[in-house]
């Protein structure tokens, strides 16, 4: 008796988590990416900043040095603006929000979402 319950357990269990993926099988394909969304109403900019990019990276290629100094130079500044969000989140968020306007304005688009919290 004790094995049938110990199988009726495991099945049940099974179906139980099973039940979320079929569910999601049904739905057909992932919905596409904001950038997906982004490119197919606007395919000039976005060649534009595939343009941009390409050139970012031949430029990387010939000067690995200068390419790395600006990198570090970023990275300086990207930790320096953290140290400020720490110190006063209310300020930050203020700067976040205008930082956002101003990428809508830029582009027309909302900006992509924020990266999830570490």
């Amino acid at each position: 008796m004790p094995m049938k319950k110990i199988l009726f357990s495991v099945v049940a269990i099974a179906v139980f988590l099973g039940s979320p993926l079929a569910a999601l099988a049904d739905d057909g394909p992932p919905p596409p990416r904001p950038g997906q969304e982004f490119c197919k109403d606007n395919p000039g900019k976005c060649e534009e900043a595939r343009a941009k990019r390409a050139e970012r990276r031949e430029f990387c290629n010939a000067n690995p040095e200068k390419c790395k100094e600006q990198r570090e130079q970023l990275q300086a500044k990207r930790a320096e603006l953290q140290a400020k969000c720490q110190a006063d989140r209310a300020k930050c968020t203020e700067m976040k929000d205008q930082a956002r306007k101003k990428f809508q304005a830029k582009t027309g688009a909302p900006p992509p979402p924020p990266p999830p919290a570490k």
